[in-house]
């Protein structure tokens, strides 16, 4: 019945708009709660209404939630996220490769989906954005925090002023103390959603800084809350969520940037070079 209902979520059919694929990704990932869910409740966690929901789960083959509830009773679905008591089964995966080899085959599947991402309109926007601001700040929350922080180091070896903001002030007033008119905001965010993060993002563009939001297909204040959306596809494996994707999105934003930047690069990097060799942080 699990594999049922999963491949119901997952066909074409049933991720054809932004709305389907925000609601398929949240029953997916929540199929240990749903017992404990209403098509209201999925509606509020979605930010979509109860009707779209209603709607959503007759297309799926499902006169409402409740015959849902009652195929998962009769069956044994799990969510990914579920995995207490799974792990003699996960164990043994493992050992024969299984596990493993379907993490590789979804990183993949995620990776290739990338480059419809670079040829984007978005792309080329955030890719301006970043070589034309004046000032870039990149902020990011709980795990992707990191990766972020990666983001920001390896993009301050192509250009000037860039940093991490990690909101300890109090009041993020680098960012919007409102000191220069060509700001720019890298905010990087996943489900689960970090509390601050559509704040920040909202009043930062009331303060005329662009925002640039590097998200999830589960994030439902897109169009609200940012000037460039860069979404990339939501992690679904057996496991949790893994870092890959947002890498590999932060790696091709880097290198386009040096393109972009040319010859400029070169110069700042070997100024780097030269400040690194002076105070010794690297062996010869």
């Amino acid at each position: 019945m699990s594999v049922n209902i999963l491949a119901r979520l997952r066909a074409p059919a049933a991720r054809q708009t932004k709305s389907d694929i925000l609601i398929a990704n949240y029953i997916e990932r929540n199929l240990a709660e749903l017992p404990f869910e209403t098509a209201k409740s999925i509606a509020e966690r979605v930010g979509v209404s109860q009707m779209t929901v209603g709607r959503y789960l007759r297309r799926l083959g499902y006169d409402g939630l409740e015959e849902l509830k009652q195929e998962m009773r009769n069956g044994s679905s799990r969510s990914a996220w579920h995995i207490k008591g799974k792990f003699d089964r996960l164990q043994e995966d493992i050992r024969q490769g299984r596990l493993l080899a379907q993490l590789i085959e979804q990183q993949i599947g995620d990776l290739t989906k990338m480059y419809e991402i670079t040829v984007s309109h978005d792309w080329q926007r955030a890719i301006e954005a970043l070589v034309q601001a004046d000032e870039v700040f990149v902020a990011a929350y709980q795990n992707v925090r990191g990766v972020a922080q990666y983001f920001a180091a390896q993009l301050s070896y192509a250009r000037p002023k860039v940093q991490f903001i990690d909101g300890l002030n109090g009041t993020y007033a680098e960012l919007l103390d409102g000191s220069g008119p060509n700001r720019l905001l890298v905010l990087a965010d996943v489900r689960r959603f970090a509390a601050k993060a559509r704040t920040l993002a909202l009043e930062a563009r009331a303060a005329g800084v662009k925002v640039l939001l590097v998200s999830d297909d589960a994030c439902t204040w897109v169009d609200e809350a940012s000037d460039i959306p860069i979404i990339m596809p939501g992690a679904r494996g057996p496991l949790w969520d893994g870092a890959a994707t947002m890498v590999a999105v932060f790696d091709l934003l880097i290198a386009n940037v040096i393109v972009e930047l040319g010859d400029r690069v070169n110069g700042r990097v070997d100024t780097l070079a030269r400040l690194q060799d002076m105070f010794g942080d690297f062996e010869d």
